[in-house]
């Protein structure tokens, strides 16, 4: 209007007013599009009406007014239900995530621990990495492993392994039967895989279409057993990186058995050796998933996280905490890589001081 009145009569730009109605529809209800579209026909019919202006231009420009604001408010309603929809999603997506990847407590009877997941894709909360900790007769077991594949198919056996854990850990006497126990589940799934849903939100079946060696079903991971002190250690490496230990403020690499991937047991030609390892006091033990160290920065390097480590302890002034630990390596992966390419798991453990607090105490994780 402010164009209108500044420039001669022969030029009109009345029909602007149909951009407010357009931009009001990126932020306001379907009743504030049409109150924008009233108050601009109005404004048009006043304002051409004192001029004394009103012709065939102005009666185009209110049919164009009132045209885009009744698209516009059909459009802002369309809108409104799929911001409802994707709120929706996110609150499920969001429950899932609790469900299967629980937050961890601060402390788990004798053991301090903390960790940080990150999936690689930013509008996803879950990925192919899992991890579960789980106080049983047997003592404090965890599990961090890596799942072949992303996407649905991912989360399916992320959900597999996860619950096959959490109830084999409380049964099972051995870290090895608690293993066979998740191969049995991804051998199960492997051969009657789960249907993928499809965008209506219905399963799709395949109909012959078998697993195949493309569409094998197996996890890399490291399974734990805490002494009831936490004053030593159970590892099972079922083909996944190889933990690290802080002793001292030196990070080095825990020897242990590599073996065969879970839910690939049926290759395996000799049982896998579970290895045990004392845990003097103050000692961290570090697990992760290979998305932390194949993290790459701008030139195509990898991310070193020992080395790292190693220089972030030296660098400390006093010694260094499971949540400080957990703390710096997110922190300083999302430096050295800004862009992901896989999930990011890690989690720290250490015994907790002889005497201290107990907070927390039978949590299930």
């Amino acid at each position: 209007m402010v164009l209108d009145q500044a420039t001669p009569s022969r030029y009109f730009f009345g029909s602007l007013l149909a951009a407010s109605v357009v931009l009001a529809l990126f932020t306001y209800p379907p009743s504030g599009v049409l109150a924008i579209g009233a108050a601009g026909c109005v404004l048009l019919v006043v304002t051409e009406s004192v001029e004394d202006h009103i012709g065939p231009m102005t009666i185009v420009a209110l049919t164009v007014l009132v045209t885009v604001t009744v698209l516009s408010a059909s459009l802002c309603v369309v809108r409104r239900r799929t911001e409802n929809r994707f709120r929706h999603v996110q609150a499920v997506a969001e429950a899932v995530q609790l469900a299967l990847l629980r937050p961890l407590p601060a402390r788990i009877g004798p053991l301090l621990l903390a960790g940080f997941y990150r999936a690689a894709d930013n509008e996803a909360l879950i990925g192919g990495d899992l991890y579960s900790v789980r106080p049983t007769p047997f003592g404090i077991r965890v599990i961090v492993g890596d799942v072949k594949g992303k996407g649905i198919t991912a989360t399916q056996t992320v959900a597999t392994v996860i619950s096959s854990f959490q109830e084999a850990a409380l049964i099972h006497p051995s870290l090895s039967q608690v293993a066979e126990r998740i191969d049995v589940a991804l051998q199960l799934d492997r051969d009657s895989p789960a249907p993928e849903p499809v965008g209506n939100g219905r399963p799709v079946h395949t109909p012959g279409k078998a697993a195949g060696p493309a569409d094998e079903v197996f996890v890399t991971a490291v399974l734990l057993e805490f002494y009831a002190d936490a004053r030593a250690v159970r590892v099972l490496d079922r083909g996944h990186q190889p933990l690290l230990i802080i002793r001292r403020g030196t990070a080095t690499v825990v020897e242990s058995d590599h073996s065969l991937p879970l839910g690939m047991s049926d290759l395996l030609t000799s049982p896998p050796h579970t290895a045990t390892h004392t845990l003097d006091p103050g000692d961290i033990l570090i697990a992760y998933s290979d998305g932390v160290t194949e993290a790459r920065d701008s030139s195509g390097t990898f991310y070193p996280l020992r080395e790292r480590i190693q220089d972030h302890c030296a660098d400390s002034a006093g010694p260094v905490s499971p949540t400080r630990l957990v703390t710096f390596i997110e922190e300083d992966v999302a430096r050295w890589a800004p862009t992901l390419g896989d999930d990011l798991v890690a989690i720290a453990l250490q015994a907790a001081p002889v005497g201290g607090k107990e907070s927390v105490r039978g949590q299930l994780i």
